[in-house]
């Protein structure tokens, strides 16, 4: 019998004897006690309470759950082309695998129906997910307001101009489940948006921009909250004229989204992010689409042809980088292999991105905070993930 199909009929749960990793500590030979969902205790052996379930994890690692608030699709699947709840909620089984407990579905740039489309299935997943796979955290909008100038892989046919009406309607019309914004703060009329947004709770995110640095600190005097994939769909920085990237990374209440596969960002410019900003403003995402975890070969993004080579994913026309095969685990790897404690690596991974949004008892191992944890071997590779307090990945 399965873990998962024990601990969903217990009410409580220890897992033993592994090195505890949290925000404020690192417990060797610690335990994790978990009572309706949520952790109650963190420790040190021996543990002296009871459980009705003991998970014994010596020599593993036992982690806060990864968080993607940027992530398009997986293993074949994408938010803004599968726009129904079954696929969805597959889509978190499949996270679960890489040690994600929460994400959010982010679509691409598409007509205003479609993203509705998108925006209702998530919250129709949201309703029906029992526990099966990664929590879904609401919705990412990356787009239509953008600057056709930065498009990236965004499809410049359905970017639009930021318009306040549209963009109410669209939040309102889908029960609230957007919790990003990503949009350029240069273009007319994003103030108001940035506004709104604000005033609803939504993280705005400046992103596929070439605001100067001037525009770039009115926005964050606005209300930008948040950098999309730093650097990437920005302003090149020039000495002279640095653009909004530097703004951004300047802004001590700005948070920084890196994608950390070494492809979108030079290693040495991911360490300098981090080394300036540091892992309390930096947010790993993968900024991953369809074609994690599939073979390489020709796909879609958004109606742009898509070549994916080696893990790369390029546009057929252009060559530029459409997005990424990246995922958490393999981000985690990636900082920790820049000399980083794997404390640091899953703040980034965890606690930052959840504040980033607006999200509280999440991303961290502490008292009252909901038991979604990774447990990780020796060679950081998942082993088990947990969420809600019912192991939802088992590696066999």
């Amino acid at each position: 019998m399965f873990l998962s199909s024990v601990l969903c009929d217990v009410m409580s749960f220890v897992v033993r004897h592994c090195r505890v990793v949290s925000l404020t500590r690192v417990v060797d030979d610690g335990y994790i006690l978990v009572k309706n969902g949520v952790i109650v205790e963190v420790g040190k052996e021996p543990f002296e309470g009871s459980a009705d379930v003991v998970i014994d994890a010596e020599g593993l690692v036992a982690v806060p759950g990864f968080i993607d608030t940027h992530t398009h699709g997986i293993r074949g699947l994408d938010f803004t082309l599968n726009r129904d709840s079954e696929s969805i909620l597959r889509m978190a089984k499949y996270y679960a695998e890489h040690g994600v407990t929460g994400f959010v579905a982010t679509t691409v740039t598409a007509p205003l129906e479609v993203l509705e489309e998108v925006c209702k299935a998530v919250k129709e997943a949201m309703e029906l997910w029992r526990g099966e796979g990664a929590k879904i955290l609401g919705v990412h909008l990356e787009g239509p307001y953008i600057n056709p100038e930065a498009a990236g892989a965004q499809n410049k046919a359905w970017i639009r101009r930021p318009n306040i009406d549209e963009f109410k309607r669209l939040v309102e019309s889908c029960g609230n489940v957007v919790k990003q914004v990503t949009l350029a703060p240069e273009l007319p009329n994003a103030d108001k948006l940035i506004e709104y947004a604000k005033s609803r709770g939504i993280t705005v995110s400046a992103g596929h921009t070439n605001a100067s640095y001037e525009e770039g600190l009115r926005s964050v005097k606005m209300g930008v909250t948040k950098a999309t994939h730093l650097f990437n769909g920005m302003a090149r920085f020039h000495h002279r004229e640095p653009g909004i990237a530097l703004t951004l990374l300047q802004s001590s209440d700005v948070y920084l989204e890196i994608i950390a596969d070494f492809i979108h960002l030079h290693p040495a410019v991911v360490k300098m992010v981090i080394d300036y900003a540091s892992p309390k403003r930096v947010a790993l995402v993968t900024d991953s689409i369809a074609t994690t975890g599939m073979p390489d070969g020709v796909y879609e993004l958004g109606g742009l042809k898509i070549v994916v080579e080696k893990g790369v994913c390029r546009l057929a026309d252009t060559g530029g980088l459409a997005g990424s095969t990246l995922t958490m685990d393999r981000a985690v790897k990636n900082i920790t292999s820049l000399g980083y404690s794997l404390r640091d690596a899953v703040l980034m991974a965890s606690y930052t991105p959840a504040k980033s949004i607006g999200l509280n008892k999440l991303g961290d191992l502490g008292t009252g905070y909901s038991a979604d944890f990774v447990i990780l071997d020796e060679n950081l590779s998942v082993v088990k993930t947990i969420v809600n307090g019912r192991v939802t990945y088992e590696k066999h």
